[in-house]
């Protein structure tokens, strides 16, 4: 209900429900429940394969969804990050959270919106604290109103971008005039755009990039051909992502159509490539972004498409976005690490505890990885000691 409603009556219900439970049982045993909750969702085969590779330290490691940014030092906890919501349950279920967590301070990157959900709140523990990137406002006042062990901060796994990978190209062609980048699932809407294209006036050219999942590129292949307009449409499957960039760069605006979903990383991307993003009203929450505006693309009604993509040379010519501008002022790998590093501050200062502020910067290229691949290799023996934590 919290996840899926328009209704802020609706999401306080929920909260106070949870609030409720939390005063009369106690953080401990309604965290105790959720993690009874996920645990009846492990795939053992999957759950087997991680821990493999920590206890073998195999490359990847707990397939890329985590990575230490500082290791312990002297009387100073290190820090740990988990991506992907779906992999907090594993990381439970495969180290010994409490020793862990003498070492280490946990840091979460969820990767869909509405955090009132048993994979997130299965970290509700008495003494751990653990810090949670919440960027959408109505999640992180969520994770605030608990009053537990969470600290919220207002980063989202969009905010991970690699400078190195996506950049302006000079003096390239702008050869299509949208490129849509996601899975090849529902909730991206190809079938929004496929529809409005087959009402457009004019002809445009597209080039779509997604990965087989759920649905195969044949099938969105088909979506395309049953609105007659797979003649206007380029399609890219699996491709690195420096080509992706140069993608972006051949390309007029970057469209997000997804109604709900988690912190969209390709809108970003297609900023740092200097390509203007445009997103449905209403996107998620329907927080308006401060970084969609128009420096750096907009929002379109849902009932407007058609009328937009009509009229997407006109509203490029009269805006004159720069985004690569803008974007590296407000989201970028050093923003966020100073957010995180405010927060083991106040860690810190609470808890009465030491941590190791010295992270080493991140990105998402689309898996974890450092800034620097040499850190790889320099953190590599703390790497090989998480088989310690094991279960």
């Amino acid at each position: 209900m919290f996840r899926h409603t328009r209704y802020k009556f609706a999401r306080n219900f929920a909260t106070s429900k949870l609030l409720y439970e939390l005063r009369k049982s106690g953080m401990q045993k309604v965290g105790d429940e959720m993690r009874k909750i996920v645990q009846r969702k492990i795939d053992k085969s999957l759950e087997n394969r991680l821990k493999q590779s920590v206890f073998e330290t195999k490359f990847p490691v707990f397939d890329k969804r985590m990575i230490i940014l500082s290791p312990p030092s002297n009387q100073e906890k290190g820090t740990i990050l988990i991506k992907y919501t779906e992999y907090f349950k594993y990381f439970l279920s495969i180290f010994d959270l409490e020793k862990i967590s003498t070492d280490y301070i946990l840091i979460t990157e969820p990767s869909w919106c509405g955090y009132f959900d048993e994979t997130i709140l299965c970290l509700l523990f008495e003494k751990i604290p653990i810090v949670i990137q919440a960027l959408e406002p109505i999640d992180y006042q969520f994770i605030k109103s608990l009053n537990a062990n969470f600290y919220p901060v207002d980063v989202g796994a969009n905010c991970w971008v690699n400078p190195d990978i996506f950049f302006p190209i000079k003096g390239i062609e702008k050869r299509y005039d949208i490129i849509m980048v996601g899975i090849w699932a529902d909730f991206k809407r190809h079938y929004h755009l496929f529809e409005a294209l087959s009402k457009c006036k004019k002809r445009l050219k597209v080039v779509l990039v997604g990965q087989p999942w759920p649905k195969t590129l044949e099938e969105i292949k088909d979506e395309a051909r049953y609105y007659g307009v797979i003649d206007q449409i380029e399609f890219f499957e699996n491709i690195p992502q420096s080509e992706l960039n140069i993608l972006f760069n051949q390309s007029k605006c970057a469209l997000l159509l997804s109604k709900k979903e988690g912190f969209n990383k390709s809108i970003i991307e297609a900023m740092y490539a200097n390509t203007p993003a445009f997103i449905l009203e209403g996107f998620n929450y329907g927080y308006k972004y401060p970084f969609i505006n128009k420096k750096t693309g907009g929002f379109i009604k849902a009932s407007k498409l058609v009328e937009f993509l009509d009229n997407i040379d006109i509203i490029l010519s009269k805006n004159k976005p720069e985004p690569a501008k803008y974007i590296k002022k407000y989201i970028s790998p050093w923003i966020s690490i100073q957010k995180i590093i405010k927060a083991l501050e106040e860690i810190e200062k609470k808890e009465q505890i030491k941590i190791n502020k010295d992270l080493r910067i991140k990105v998402n290229t689309p898996d974890l990885d450092y800034l620097d691949p040499k850190e790889w290799k320099n953190m590599w023996y703390y790497y090989e000691q998480l088989r310690w934590y094991l279960r």
